[in-house]
């Protein structure tokens, strides 16, 4: 439900002597737990510049590039149909800089290549159908296990292929202190909600009684924008509300705020920009579509998950938080090797929009059941489906999950401390489910550890154990900065080391960056603009005139 906050690192510029740019350049986009390679294709028109990309990963379809320009050695393209863009200086022989989509920053590098490495990079993207072969579960339980002997998850996951279930294992909830726990204790699946409520909507405009193009103003008529933004333009994030969950979301950790609460934030924001111009993830417009849900029906939410969802699919461990269900997992964090509790949302801020509770085989069996007829029509999934024209967008409540050129599709989720996927290849008829209540090592990288092993793919166990980016020289000059560090003004923590005699900060799954020293106590790192001051114990990080306030774990 959250949106992660990532460090933008914006590295300096080289003099850059003219030359052509056009040609062929790669790159991986560092999405921390993974990078995923593209390939910008430069070509000149007159005295301008056009260009296309492909994502390997992503299909390798040509994408849009809209505008592509180069001044002052720096490189800029947009990508308005991804609402993305790229800025990066040159350097000797290559770009450095950052690749923005939907206000979220990631590290990307371009260097030349040509025809004969981008046709290769395509052809290794390229995996085969898993056609009749078989998974092999055991690779997958003993990554698994490896995961758990250095503790670094707890969850569960659940394989299904061809309609049933291959593979089943929960993992580190050995470790756990205190807590009872059994095959059928659920667990927060966070936005993997929000398709439960599409589908129930879906359900609604099959029998009539709801349309896709009614404006959110038949339902909520003092909703911001409430007379141009459609059901289907919040359904699929192109409504342009804000997100009332937002970063600084422990306002809905203690109790219940209440629906007038909700309502007046959602007023509060405003909107960023007009129906279908943009997508921007918002929880705001999946709170709206789960009350006009209630509105239409005259039925609460959890009465109608039951009727029209877990009764038609026999998920015997699905429910809502209205349900008072029990037997629910809490989340946890590890600490100096120890799992500790964290806290969490109160869920009554987040019905229709990540409040079920669920179980990995709940999930698998839940989107069969989707792909199967048991809860729309065939054309009803179609248009639930993420459209080829914007491979990384979303459909009608469900995302498409790229591997390679392999897409499942589904949902993900997060909540505080609990990350959830489900998703289902309908070309190898195969669908994974997995809930992890217990996160050290990054989610989204064992998932493409599992998915590696699916496809029969080389993979290489990451390391852990003495971490790699310390080092026994550490100046005693440094000691008093050397730690790890949380915030509650940021999701996000960061380790401060030192190397080779110099001071380093890394937010985690990030790129780390050397400190220099400024005053007693104070450091900077210019090319990103950050200045980190300490305190005992505490640090202070300035950035972009925001202000974020850590303490030392």
């Amino acid at each position: 439900m959250k949106t992660k906050f990532l460090l933008v690192l914006i590295l300096l510029a080289q003099t850059f002597h003219t030359q052509d740019l056009t040609g062929s350049w790669q790159g991986e986009i560092d999405l921390g737990a993974m990078k995923l390679p593209l390939i910008l294709n430069i070509k000149k028109d007159g005295n301008k510049y056009i260009s296309t990309a492909k994502s390997p990963k992503q299909g390798d379809k040509t994408i849009t590039v809209d505008r592509t320009e180069f001044a002052n050695n720096e490189l800029i393209f947009e990508m308005k149909d991804l609402d993305a863009s790229y800025k990066g200086q040159f350097k000797t022989d290559h770009f450095e800089g950052t690749f923005t989509q939907r206000s979220r920053d990631f590290n990307l590098d371009l260097s030349r290549t040509n025809e004969k490495n981008v046709d290769k990079i395509s052809k290794e993207s390229k995996i085969e159908d898993l056609g009749s072969r078989e998974i092999n579960t055991k690779k997958i339980d003993d990554l698994l296990n490896y995961m758990t002997e250095n503790k670094q998850s707890v969850g569960s996951i659940s394989i299904f292929r061809n309609g049933k279930e291959v593979y089943q294992k929960n993992f580190g909830q050995d470790q756990l202190s205190n807590v009872k726990w059994d095959s059928n204790t659920r667990y927060q699946v966070g936005s993997v909600s929000k398709l439960f409520t599409a589908i129930m909507l879906m359900q609604q405009v099959e029998k009539g009684k709801l349309n896709l193009s009614d404006k959110l103003s038949k339902y909520f008529p003092d909703a911001p924008n409430a007379y141009k933004i459609t059901i289907e333009t919040m359904l699929n994030h192109t409504s342009g509300l804000g997100d009332y969950v937002g970063e600084q979301y422990q306002w809905l950790f203690k109790k219940p705020v209440g629906d007038k609460v909700i309502l007046d934030t959602i007023k509060a924001q405003g909107v960023e920009s007009q129906p279908g111009e943009k997508t921007r993830y918002s929880n705001s417009g999946y709170y709206l579509l789960s009350r006009i849900l209630e509105k239409i029906t005259k039925t609460p939410y959890n009465v109608l998950l039951k009727e029209n969802i877990t009764n038609k699919a026999n998920l015997k461990n699905t429910f809502s938080v209205l349900d008072n269900p029990t037997n629910v997992f809490r989340s946890y964090k590890n600490k100096d090797g120890k799992w500790l509790e964290i806290e969490d949302f109160d869920f009554h801020n987040c019905i229709g929009l990540g409040d079920i509770v669920s179980t990995p085989n709940d999930l698998n069996l839940f989107i069969n059941a989707l792909f199967n007829g048991k809860f729309v029509k065939k054309e009803t999934l179609d248009r639930m489906m993420p459209t080829s024209k914007k491979p990384l967008d979303f459909g009608l409540g469900l995302m498409a999950v790229p591997f390679y050129t392999k897409v499942s599709f589904g949902h993900g989720g997060d909540t505080a401390g609990s990350h959830s996927i489900t998703s289902y290849n309908p070309k190898d008829d195969y669908s994974v489910s997995m809930i992890i209540n217990g996160e050290e090592y990054p989610h989204n990288a064992l998932g493409l550890g599992i998915l590696s092993i699916i496809y029969d793919m080389d993979y290489t166990y990451p390391k852990f154990g003495v971490d790699a980016t310390k080092s026994v020289d550490t100046p005693e000059k440094f000691q008093k900065y050397i730690g790890d560090y949380t915030s509650p003004d940021i999701p996000m923590d960061l380790k401060i080391f030192s190397q080779d005699g110099k001071l380093f900060a890394q937010g985690k799954g990030q790129t780390s960056f050397e400190l220099e020293y400024v005053d007693k106590d104070e450091f900077k790192f210019v090319p990103a603009k950050i200045q980190i001051n300490f305190f005992p114990n505490q640090l202070q990080l300035l950035q972009n005139g925001k202000t974020y306030n850590f303490t030392r774990k």
